[in-house]
């Protein structure tokens, strides 16, 4: 079974355009938070402000730029349009009846433009989950500024969201980039799809996700959740596992991805841990919103964009610079939550904007293919 595709391009001008905004966006925001958190600037920045940004912003920037290949110029122009003032609306502390709307415009255009015509595309159901799930993000919007208790249950909504798309986009390219590479070595990548597996962690990653949308937070719902993010996370590093990693260690375009997976493996297991007993410090959330997505995140940005470029996905020492300073970042940050806070999320936060400064340099100097 092949690896996911998104639908053919026609005008691949979205990574240009979000990739290089995610990577700013990612470099600016965290150390401005951090700043603010520690008392540096007097910014009001509230964590599930962080969390909301980190998602909708960054995460969301990622999305568009791996999806909106096949839209008009002027389609992009909105999409792009809507996800810039919903960052201004909220960063700039605007009335909610001004700044919902604008926050909220982006997701459903990104629905619209990328969601609706890739549910029309889909020919099985893995790509057909692509779908419903883009058009979630418009209900975690939503819950951020009505769901009533500042945000939170919209913003742990939205990390679902994010952990469902790396698990289901993840287990589809890990496993076909790493075959070719194991084809080239003269072997065969037997186990690839796993759909057993696929289908299992997938299943309790929408169920884990569907409790945090109804407000489960104690009794059997909440453990039902619980238990479905811990299969999520157990069938991710089961299928990885037999991805033959080992083959990929000289190839950073490749090894990152598997990193990330297993980030999200772990992250998974988190998630579930912090259904029953919330973590001290936002480690639960760290594990896959900044170990997972952070190194996915940079990994497909840069790789995407040189396929799309048609260059080869080898990748550069800044690029693999940054992915290593992605996963420091992502270490310290965990870290922090038990440990010496004021030293190690400022140190975590560094790393994070250094990695992400990298990836923006990489991006900006991948040259255009000429198209006819």
């Amino acid at each position: 079974m092949s690896g996911f595709v998104p639908p053919p391009p026609q005008r691949p001008w979205g990574h240009r355009l979000f990739f290089p905004a995610a990577a700013l966006y990612g470099a600016l925001s965290v150390p401005l938070w951090v700043a603010g958190y520690v008392g540096w600037l007097g910014i009001g920045w509230t964590p599930a402000l962080h969390a909301h940004e980190m998602l909708m912003g960054y995460a969301l920037a990622v999305v568009g730029g791996f999806l909106l290949t096949r839209p008009s110029g002027m389609a992009l122009g909105v999409a792009f349009a809507a996800w810039l003032a919903g960052r201004l609306a909220v960063l700039a502390g605007l009335p909610p009846e001004i700044a919902a709307p604008l926050a909220l415009a982006y997701p459903v255009a990104l629905f619209v433009i990328a969601g609706v015509p890739f549910l029309r595309a889909a020919k099985s159901g893995h790509n057909l989950l692509f779908g419903p799930v883009i058009g979630a993000f418009a209900l975690a919007e939503a819950l951020v500024w009505w769901g009533g208790d500042g945000g939170r249950t919209g913003a742990l909504f939205a990390l679902h969201l994010v952990g469902i798309l790396m698990l289901v986009m993840g287990g589809r390219i890990i496993p076909s980039a790493t075959a070719g590479e194991v084809r080239k070595q003269g072997g065969t990548l037997v186990e690839r799809v796993q759909p057993r597996l696929e289908w299992a962690g997938v299943a309790g990653a929408v169920l884990a996700a569907l409790t945090v949308a109804a407000g489960a937070t104690s009794g059997p719902p909440a453990w039902i959740g619980a238990a479905g993010a811990a299969l999520a996370g157990v069938t991710a590093w089961a299928r990885l596992a037999r991805w033959r990693t080992g083959a990929v260690l000289k190839r950073p375009d490749l090894w990152s991805l598997h990193l990330g997976y297993g980030w999200l493996g772990l992250g998974w297991l988190f998630l579930g841990m912090e259904r029953l007993a919330p973590l001290a410090g936002g480690a639960g959330w760290h594990v896959i919103g900044a170990g997972a997505l952070g190194t996915l995140a940079a990994s497909m940005m840069v790789r995407a964009t040189l396929q799309r470029e048609a260059l080869p996905p080898d990748f550069s020492r800044p690029a693999t610079a940054a992915i290593a300073l992605v996963g420091l970042a992502a270490a310290l940050r965990v870290a922090a939550a038990s440990t010496a806070p004021d030293l190690l999320m400022p140190a975590a936060a560094l790393a994070w904007m250094a990695a992400h400064l990298l990836v923006l340099w990489v991006l900006l100097r991948v040259p255009k293919r000429i198209r006819a």
